[in-house]
């Protein structure tokens, strides 16, 4: 999982976000507001998924661990986060960033069936 370039892009581009952001008080609206949405599940899930593969031997997520464990985490994020730190606002849009980022988790780094099956 950590090898894989769909993984590292999502939290390279995490990384470089949070630093414009935060280090040197860059501004972007959209990206602000929908990035971290877009970018939380595929890195959260891939971490996740290489946990169980170091832990388990489990190297894919079926569609039904992914969904729950997607929908659980965007919960969390969305709904008991803002309850506990001003700094996280409850929005509605950010439900579609989750959900195309657990596509992206699904599709790009989640591996298929054929690959999960292989030794190594």
């Amino acid at each position: 999982m950590l090898g894989k370039y769909t993984w590292w892009g999502p939290a390279l581009v995490f990384a470089a976000h949070q630093m414009l952001q935060y280090g040197f008080g860059i501004r972007l609206a959209l990206a602000d507001a929908y990035l971290d949405p877009l970018l939380f599940l595929p890195i959260m899930l891939g971490l996740f998924l290489q946990e169980r593969w170091w832990f388990f031997g489990r190297r894919r997520m079926s569609g039904l661990e992914t969904v729950v464990a997607g929908l659980a985490l965007a919960l969390a994020a969305e709904e008991l986060l803002p309850l506990w730190q001003p700094a996280f606002v409850y929005d509605q849009r950010d439900y579609l960033f989750y959900a195309l980022g657990l596509g992206w988790f699904w599709w790009a780094i989640n591996p298929g069936k054929e690959l999960a099956e292989t030794k190594g």
